[in-house]
């Protein structure tokens, strides 16, 4: 027989809290408490009561408008009725350690959320499936810890800051290795970059895609592919084709052939992260990915599969890539691909920091930049080598890049 557990909480200390709330209103501005956070269930009314009264501003906020309040939403008795509010009202003399009252509400409520999410995934772990609930446990647990930061309100001299010490540092930015894109890109990809590269069947979306992956594994940086459309061995005859054996096997490449909805994915790229440090994921297509919920209109699964990798990118900080379908409109119309030919493409557009599209001609193939968040768009052109399942810098008449 199990013994029964109180579940972690401190009256005095939402006690004090509320009464400092009380007796100076401003406090709010200060803390990042929700009515939820209180483990009495009548101060969170009082609490969440007080926070409204607060934001209407109309009437001072003592015992007496309180207990109007309360009473008018047929409240007050639920709470404990004048009593509770007395109680309140004499917690604390002064409202000057409401933060540090915050703090420890918040401490203990993020203790209960804790708690709950592991039992809860304790008895889902008995009946559903278990990519599932793993994925639901990290997204609770992620949820979680945002839920329990600081307002976020940061001086724009710290931001400077990071904006520089990420400019000045090489190690920050993240070469393709094509020389043209590289430029275009103003170095490469920069962590939280979410790539889009698009195109046509057979136009080498999935080959560029992994060709980068592995150039980054060159560069003992590890890379993460995940494809939904071809098992480990296919995968690994297509980089045979360009890239020694015995120099493969040194790299750090990883390869996944097993993960096919949204959640499973999240959790390969998060594990491979810690695991191995990856420095790129590349998600090999994304209309391919399953969503969560298999019965909402195609546009809104895709719509959730790029926000959650847009979130992830921003989450690990590393670029993640996605290959992805352009439409057959551009094909139809015989012209060059634009950012509106991405199948399902408002969620994608809206998401992606960076996206690229190929269109081959006779002679070369040619890489649209059709958006970059922080720099400009254009085209480059490539040298597509089909037999090796390679992009390579394009060379013109004169012997020289373009």
């Amino acid at each position: 027989m199990h013994e029964f557990r109180v579940p972690p909480s401190d009256k005095a200390a939402e006690l004090a809290l509320l009464g400092s709330i009380v007796l100076d209103p401003s406090k709010l501005d200060e803390i990042h408490v929700s009515a939820d956070d209180f483990y009495q269930i009548a101060l969170g009314t009082i609490f969440a009561t007080v926070t409204a009264m607060a934001a209407e501003a109309t009437v001072a906020i003592d015992a007496v408008t309180i207990c109007e309040r309360l009473a008018s939403d047929g409240k007050l008795a639920d709470v404990g009725g004048i009593e509770k509010i007395a109680e309140v009202m004499e917690a604390v003399p002064y409202s000057t350690h409401a933060a540090h009252y915050a703090a420890i509400v918040q401490k203990k409520a993020k203790q209960r959320a804790i708690i709950r999410t592991c039992s809860e995934s304790i008895e889902a772990a008995y009946s559903e499936d278990p990519d599932k609930v793993v994925a639901q446990i990290e997204t609770s647990l992620l949820g979680i810890r945002e839920g329990a930061t600081e307002t976020g309100i940061r001086h724009v001299a710290d931001c400077v800051d990071e904006f520089d010490e990420r400019a000045n540092n090489p190690a920050a930015i993240y070469k393709t290795g094509l020389i043209d894109l590289d430029r275009m890109l103003q170095g490469g990809f920069r962590g939280s970059n979410f790539v889009i590269i698009a195109g046509r069947p057979g136009s080498g979306k999935s080959i560029l895609s992994g060709q980068i992956a592995e150039t980054f594994a060159r560069r003992q940086e590890p890379a993460l592919v995940i494809s939904l459309e071809m098992d480990g061995g296919e995968m690994a005859g297509r980089f045979v084709a360009s890239v020694d054996r015995q120099k493969l096997r040194t790299e750090p490449l990883y390869l996944v052939d097993s993960a096919f909805d949204v959640g499973r994915i999240s959790s390969v790229i998060r594990l491979a992260r810690r695991k191995h440090g990856i420095q790129l994921a590349v998600v090999d297509y994304l209309q391919l990915a399953k969503s969560s919920n298999p019965k909402l209109p195609r546009e809104q699964q895709v719509a959730e599969v790029s926000r959650a990798l847009k979130v992830l990118a921003l989450d690990l900080k590393i670029p993640i890539v996605a290959a992805c379908q352009l439409n057959r409109l551009g094909e139809k119309e015989n012209r060059m691909p634009k950012i509106s030919d991405l199948r399902e493409s408002g969620s994608l557009e809206q998401d992606a920091d960076i996206v690229l599209m190929l269109h081959h001609e006779e002679a070369t193939t040619k890489c649209v930049i059709g958006k970059q968040r922080n720099g400009p768009t254009g085209m480059i052109d490539l040298t597509f080598r089909g037999e090796a399942y390679r992009f390579e810098n394009y060379i013109d008449d004169f012997g020289f890049n373009e």
